[in-house]
């Protein structure tokens, strides 16, 4: 069963989906587990065909962490030790995405700190990397540290959604499976790179966000999933 664990809608401020496209994407290309990841916020939505994992992309004081199986936004700012542990305190898992991607220096936690201790998975595979070399060296750490492996896509366009993804259990069937799935190692990064290009969309789509064109940053969710 292939999953996309990092992606992010148009509530993120480079983000260009409204969540209902990047859903029927994700559909359509054999995504049947999802996480809307948006930056520094909690967006909820409902779907009757994808298996929801609720999450955010958390900017800490290092760098960024992901929180999968959340209830509650949690703040930017803290460091990665506090933000780890209160991922941890809902029950969720922490993720640590694009750990060693040098043209993201402001959001590769393990270029600038050391990671938070206790459980995490390392994306091992984000498909927005421009060097292959920093997939590398996230696999040789997963190995080194004994660590569950996932690749995501982070889309942020249309057109990177599923490019990265990880394989789960066929018998995952909602949010907990996943979760448990994720904590026992129960997964394998798969997929492949986009294109450079899609960083260039991002530019566009933060000059679209500051001109108004989508969604603020602070607007209520969408359909929420209560």
């Amino acid at each position: 069963m292939r999953a996309d664990l990092h992606t992010h809608t148009w509530y993120s401020p480079d983000g260009l989906m409204p969540p209902e496209l990047l859903m029927r994407l994700a559909l359509r290309r054999g995504i049947r587990i999802l996480a809307i990841t948006d930056h520094n916020r909690l967006t909820l939505v409902r779907s009757d065909d994808l298996i929801l994992v609720p999450g955010e992309e958390i900017m800490t004081t290092w760098g960024e962490i992901i929180g999968l199986g959340l209830s509650e936004e949690i703040p930017r700012g803290l460091s990665p030790e506090e933000t780890a542990d209160r991922i941890r305190e809902q029950g969720g898992v922490v993720v640590l995405p694009h750990p060693f991607d040098r043209f993201r220096r402001r959001t590769a936690l393990l270029l600038n700190h050391s990671p938070p201790s206790g459980f995490h998975v390392v994306e091992v595979l984000n498909a927005r990397y421009v060097d292959p070399a920093s997939f590398v060296r996230a696999y040789v750490y997963a190995r080194e540290k004994g660590l569950p492996m996932v690749a995501s896509s982070d889309a942020h366009t249309p057109w990177e959604v599923g490019n990265a993804y990880t394989h789960f259990p066929p018998d995952v069937s909602d949010v907990a499976d996943v979760l448990q799935a994720l904590r026992r190692g129960k997964v394998r990064p798969a997929g492949h790179m986009s294109s450079p290009l899609v960083h260039g969309f991002s530019f566009i789509a933060r000059a679209l966000h500051r001109i108004g064109l989508f969604k603020p940053r602070g607007a209520p969710s969408p359909v929420l999933n209560p």
